[in-house]
């Protein structure tokens, strides 16, 4: 269905301009110094619609008939008299611009891998922007042939793969839904330390330096404590885009890696949703229409029962528990505006036993937190001039607690509000974006153990500058800068990036040469103990003061190639060259954290992957060839007491590979299709991963003050010996999760059942090993899983 509205709609997909999280010591400064970033970002603000530029032409968007997203990646033909004269590839937005058409008579065509292809005749001068409403296909067919001419130019990039629903659905899970979570672990790159606790290394970068942005909020833990569960249900996901490294200049505020989450709209015609039950996690769904086509509210809840059952089920314990909620407004204001509202809140509580559940003594480690996220964002694009503008404001934080034992609880809170206000041009094939954006943080947190409470606040701001220059066929540009000041730590900041894509033989290519390359800093810093895998508890706060903040370069280098027209293979090198990371360097006390020192890095690796996607099979491998390694300069011991002594000492030079040097991970995912029965296999295998081994253990004594005879009568403290750090690699890890789902049509729903098992073959996948009490805690034993889930149509 093709429609022309002056703008009416949403641009799902607009603009997503990001902040950085700032620094700062205290928050009556930190204030202070926010007046200072808001008050131009104000006046700017007020200032930047006076420069829109009109142009001629033809302008509109390709959506989803069913969500009413924009389809990035779509194909948009200008045809006279049979010939074709121009085309375009939409933007994330689904958005697509031709200049200087002359008068007359046209055919446009709309197509996309998936949707029904449509054409219509149409009369140039035309007033107002064109809607393209694609019908999904029923099957794939014959549209992958239309595909296989050519490598989607929007989907994989250096660095970058946009994930959508259909993707996350190939891969097995341990219940009738997909999530997020479990398609990012069968990525080359992609390291997860195991089942529990949700943390997630990518291409040699730590949790901390990951951008998780859900329509443009930032998530501070963005997994559940179960490891192969996100915090977003994949029923509410649109698109996301997965940046590896190489990221545009529109993100900031982190180093290694951006996961930019896009959720789907409600329904704005009828009533509809879904309802699912299954060991793990259950959930709700409901779209609601406020306003026929104007308005709708999607409204989502999930809550885990995998602890109330695994003890009859399992005959073991499974001591997790975690949910989320979500919720979205969007309505159509008028012809050329829409709003968004988002909401979500997430909730965990897991215990990493040491020991027999049923022992009062054992070291419990219960770890707790909950994100909470609100955002608001107005899209216009005004009648006269092809210019997407975009107003948001976002608010996200954490609270996190940490029991170590009984005595010894830790939390830390941290809490972000920022403005963002950006620009996009639309100059037919080319384009230009910008924007700026201000940031508060404020962060409280106590290392436990009757330490006092750290209280601080920082602010930054800045603008950003990208655009995507094509001059022809061949070759595709995106230049880019980001420019921040920053209340404490460096001043300011120039970061310039760079995106490259060349077609050797034009628009239809089955070839593809990306690159990419881009400076990248980190204002605040996430810290935890990476020295003990099952300790997730992680503190968020400003860069040391008299310190360089963590800094990063990238370099990326890849291939795409379709030899076939089912067939799809990419192989992609990368380097992070990463500067003053923050790293926990131990006493010799057992367990205690003596400072985070700072560290020098470089991660290296190669990532190979191949795709088979035909009518009725899908099938990919991946391998990951990966280096990391740290560099600790010699320095002086700051801020953080040694073993309780509060004397600083010299630490000498160190080089070592961190806990997340895994240096080989090979992944294979199969999912088959015969009418309403799919089977589907997923098998994982990573080499070992880096730790200390342990000498032995001894008593000490502290006799610094020889006028005292107290250490005649002191027990003294036991102490352990380490051997080189990291210098021991743990076992292997391989895991094969299996399911098998049977679709059934009713009249006013569709009824899905699933039945799976993860590690299918029972594999002792070791998570942690306690030094000190000798206990093993292995991952996620064999578990069946069986699903009900029911879709309203």
């Amino acid at each position: 269905m093709l429609s022309t509205y002056p703008g009416r709609g949403d641009l799902e997909r607009g603009i997503g301009v990001q902040g950085v999280s700032p620094l700062t010591t205290h928050p009556v400064l930190s204030i202070r110094l926010s007046i200072r970033f808001w008050i131009p970002l104000l006046v700017l603000s007020a200032w930047l619609p006076s420069m829109v530029v009109h142009a001629q032409g033809l302008q509109g968007r390709v959506l989803d008939a069913e969500t009413r997203q924009g389809l990035p990646g779509a194909t948009v033909l200008l045809i006279q008299g049979g010939e074709r004269m121009a085309g375009q590839i939409t933007d994330g937005a689904g958005v697509f611009v031709f200049g200087d058409v002359l008068p007359g008579q046209y055919v446009l065509e709309a197509s996309f891998v998936g949707y029904e292809i449509i054409r219509d005749t149409l009369s140039v001068p035309l007033d107002g922007l064109l809607e393209f409403i694609l019908e999904p296909t029923q099957t794939m067919l014959e549209e992958l042939v239309v595909e296989s001419q050519r490598v989607n130019q929007e989907r994989y990039a250096a660095g970058l793969e946009t994930i959508r629903p259909s993707d996350l659905a190939r891969v097995p899970m341990s219940d009738v839904t997909y999530d997020l979570a479990g398609y990012l672990l069968t990525l080359p790159g992609i390291v997860s330390t195991g089942d529990r606790g949700g943390q997630l290394f990518v291409r040699g970068g730590t949790p901390t330096q990951n951008l998780v942005l859900l329509d443009g909020m930032r998530i501070f833990q963005p997994f559940h404590v179960v490891g192969f569960y996100s915090a977003f249900p994949a029923d509410i996901i649109a698109t996301t885009d997965v940046y590896a490294g190489g990221f545009n200049a529109r993100y900031g505020g982190r180093i290694s890696s951006v996961i930019d989450i896009k959720t789907r709209n409600g329904s704005k015609d009828r009533v509809t949703g879904s309802a699912s039950i299954a060991p793990f996690v259950s959930g709700l769904r409901v779209e609601v229409p406020i306003l026929k086509d104007e308005a709708s509210l999607i409204l989502s809840a999930r809550e885990s029962i995998i602890d109330r059952i695994a003890p009859e089920v399992l005959g073991e314990e499974l001591p997790f528990r975690f949910g989320d909620r979500f919720a979205k407004f969007h309505a159509y204001l008028n012809q050329t505006s829409s709003v968004m509202l988002t909401a979500l809140r997430t909730s965990d509580t897991g215990n990493l036993r040491s020991g027999d559940p049923s022992d009062p003594s054992v070291d419990i480690r219960r770890s707790t937190w909950k994100n909470e996220a609100y955002g608001a964002r107005y899209l216009y694009i005004p009648e006269e001039a092809a210019v997407m503008s975009e107003f948001s404001v976002y608010y996200s934080s954490l609270e996190s607690r940490y029991r170590q034992t009984a005595d010894d609880v830790r939390n830390a809170d941290v809490s972000e509000f920022s403005l963002n206000i950006g620009f996009t041009y639309l100059l037919g094939a080319n384009q230009i974006n910008f924007g700026i954006f201000g940031n508060t943080n404020f962060f409280d947190f106590s290392f436990g153990r009757g330490r006092s409470d750290i209280n601080t606040g920082v602010s930054s701001g800045g603008a950003f500058f990208e655009g995507r220059v094509v001059p022809n066929e061949y070759i595709q540009i995106e230049p880019g800068v980001r420019i921040e000041a920053f209340s404490r730590g460096l001043r300011r900041t120039i970061a310039p990036r760079l995106r490259l894509q060349w077609l050797p033989s034009g628009a239809g290519s089955r070839n593809r040469l990306s690159f990419a390359w881009g400076r990248y800093h980190q204002q605040i810093v996430g810290l935890n103990n990476e020295q003990d895998v099952s300790d997730v508890f992680t503190v968020w706060t400003a860069s040391p003061r008299g310190t360089p903040v963590p800094r990063a370069v990238h370099y990326i280098a890849g291939w795409q190639t379709r030899p076939i027209r089912w067939l799809e293979l990419s192989v992609e090198g990368y380097r992070k060259e990463l500067t003053d990371l923050s790293f926990p360097a131990f006493a010799d006390e057992v367990g205690v954290v003596a400072e985070f020192s700072q560290v020098n890095g470089r991660a290296e690796g190669l990532d190979l992957k191949a795709e088979i996607v035909s009518r009725n099979v899908y099938f990919s491998a991946t391998y990951g060839r990966a280096k990391v390694n740290y560099v600790r300069p010699p320095q002086l011991s700051r801020a953080i007491f040694l073993a309780g002594t509060g004397r600083s000492v010299e630490l000498p030079r160190l080089e070592f590979n961190p806990p997340h040097d895994r240096r080989h991970q090979v992944g294979a995912t199969l999912r088959v299709t015969t009418g309403a029965w799919s089977v589907g296999a997923r098998w994982q295998f990573g080499s070992g991963l880096p730790f200390t081994q342990v000498n032995g253990y001894y008593t000490g004594l502290d006799v610094d003050d020889f006028s005292s005879v107290d250490f005649l009568t002191d027990e003294g403290s036991t102490l352990v010996s380490r051997s080189q750090p990291y210098g021991g690699r743990m076992p292997t890890y391989h895991r094969l999760d299996i399911s098998v789902e049977h679709k059934m049509p009713f009249s006013r729903a569709d009824l899905t059942l699933q039945a799976g098992v993860i590690n299918a073959y029972d594999r002792a996948n070791i998570f942690e090993y306690n030094i000190f009490t000798g206990n093993r805690v292995d991952q996620l034993p064999l578990i069946p899983s069986l699903g009900v889930r029911v879709d309203m149509r």
